[in-house]
């Protein structure tokens, strides 16, 4: 009986410390459980990490590497910026010489003229002299109607060249005198240096000689319209050195020293625009582009400085 009692005593005992042990067990593995559920629910939220395990390291590096690549992409982005935003101090330029362009017109007894004028310039005083400039050379062609009566003039213009530095305007138009023939196609030009308030002429600009000449008469001055090719050359070949010396000359207008030879400016070269009879158009311009154009004929580096060719 006592064996019988102390075996069952015995049984009991270790059935007790087996059940211990699971419940143990099961509360070490239900902790775990937590504790991976507070760690992952951590992540979740902000993916901030506790630096206590090899999952929180890798965050932290994966974090680190995203952040670097960001912020390279943001100076990248900054040096850019800065390298496609030229300023003034990079490109040379005086911003006290910017400047727009309106369109004026006078109208006055069967006369109508539109020329441009200056705008926006920050030097006032030097906007109201280029002003008035273009107004007396736009003006000028009224000398050789001086006189006349029943005149019917239109004359308008085109930019062909502009910059801070120097502009380029070409007049072109009919003019007709009562019990006249025909009307007067008419072409003239003004240059005008921005920079210094100043007209250029041909003879300002090029020296002209025979070998100026020359280089007129040759292919380097290419005809303009193509329906004026069949007489071009005869055209050129009768030009002369006095004839270039006095071109641009709008002072001359309806005087002895009338002059129908004209310079005018492109983005790409020099134009030279000769007078003819009215059947042939009234004019003839040829055109030389600057890199065509042999340096010795340049009369200093004037032009080149207003035109910023080569800047």
């Amino acid at each position: 009986m006592n064996q019988r009692l102390l075996f069952s005593a015995l049984f009991i005992s270790l059935s007790l410390l087996v059940a211990c042990g699971q419940d143990e067990d099961v509360a070490k593995e239900d902790s775990k459980k937590v504790d991976e559920t507070v760690s992952t629910s951590k992540y979740d939220e902000g993916n901030v990490s506790s630096g206590n395990s090899e999952n929180d390291r890798e965050v932290d590096e994966n974090s680190l590497e995203d952040n670097g690549s960001t912020e390279g992409d943001s100076k990248t982005e900054e040096d850019a910026a800065s390298e496609e935003t030229p300023n003034d101090e990079e490109e040379n330029v005086d911003s006290s010489e910017r400047y727009d362009l309106t369109k004026e017109q006078f109208t006055e007894n069967g006369v109508s003229i539109n020329y441009p004028q200056i705008t926006g310039l920050i030097d006032s005083e030097k906007q109201k002299a280029l002003n008035d400039l273009l107004y007396n050379e736009a003006y000028k062609v009224l000398n050789f109607y001086d006189g006349s009566e029943g005149v019917d003039l239109e004359i308008d213009y085109l930019i062909s060249y502009k910059s801070d530095y120097f502009l380029s305007v070409q007049y072109a138009g009919s003019g007709y005198v009562e019990g006249a023939a025909h009307p007067n196609n008419l072409f003239y030009t003004t240059n005008v240096d921005v920079e210094n308030v100043e007209r250029s002429r041909l003879s300002d600009v090029v020296v002209i000689d025979e070998s100026f000449l020359s280089l007129f008469q040759s292919d380097t001055f290419k005809v303009v319209h193509s329906d004026q090719a069949a007489f071009a050359n005869d055209l050129k070949a009768n030009v002369t050195i006095d004839q270039l010396r006095n071109a641009d000359n709008l002072d001359g207008i309806g005087t002895e020293v009338h002059s129908e030879t004209f310079t005018y400016f492109t983005d790409e070269g020099i134009g030279i625009s000769i007078g003819t009879s009215h059947a042939a158009g009234g004019h003839a311009a040829f055109e030389m582009m600057y890199v065509d154009s042999p340096d010795e004929i340049w009369a200093g580096d004037k032009m080149w400085d207003l035109l910023k060719i080569y800047q």
